[in-house]
């Protein structure tokens, strides 16, 4: 079966930087599942899986813009003023390390600041970079009705009603 929009893929992957360096990789945590055009994945990605077939494996490069985003166009969220360490230098500019799911971090940049919150932006770690991934499509399978609507794989499809 081929990759089409709103098929469920499993794929293997490795992430380089533009020198070579894998940064992430699904050895560690395993293939990932998703359904395919519910932006679960980079941009970039998600365009050239279209009408890969189960078993292929290919290398794509992908700028910023298709990959990670500009650090300037991350998103932003609102953090209680409280979540930080007392001692922290909250002023418009500074940088901190945050830890995401998956023992990732990300750099949380404060935008804007108020007596209760500090507005951040939650930046990529690369974010602004250009990367290289080699992907391997491991498997395709139509996705089920609760996939559909809802944007989420689950572990296994259901097994078919019976007649």
């Amino acid at each position: 079966m081929k990759v089409t929009p709103g098929s469920v893929v499993s794929l293997s992957y490795d992430i380089c930087t533009e020198e070579g360096e894998i940064v992430e990789s699904s050895e560690i945590g395993g293939t990932i599942s998703f359904v395919h055009g519910r932006g679960a994945i980079i941009p970039g990605l998600d365009k050239k899986l279209v009408g890969m077939d189960e078993g292929e494996e290919r290398t794509f490069t992908f700028p910023p813009t298709e990959a990670f985003g500009q650090p300037e166009d991350a998103p932003k969220k609102g953090i209680k003023r409280s979540e930080f360490p007392a001692d922290a230098k909250l002023e418009k500019g500074a940088s901190f390390e945050a830890g995401i799911p998956g023992g990732h971090k990300i750099r949380l940049e404060v935008v804007e600041i108020s007596a209760q919150e500090v507005t951040v932006r939650m930046i990529h770690p690369l974010a602004g970079k250009t990367i290289t991934m080699n992907v391997a499509v491991r498997k395709v399978r139509p996705a089920t009705p609760a996939e559909t609507a809802s944007g989420i794989v689950q572990a296994a499809p259901p097994p078919p009603l019976p007649k």
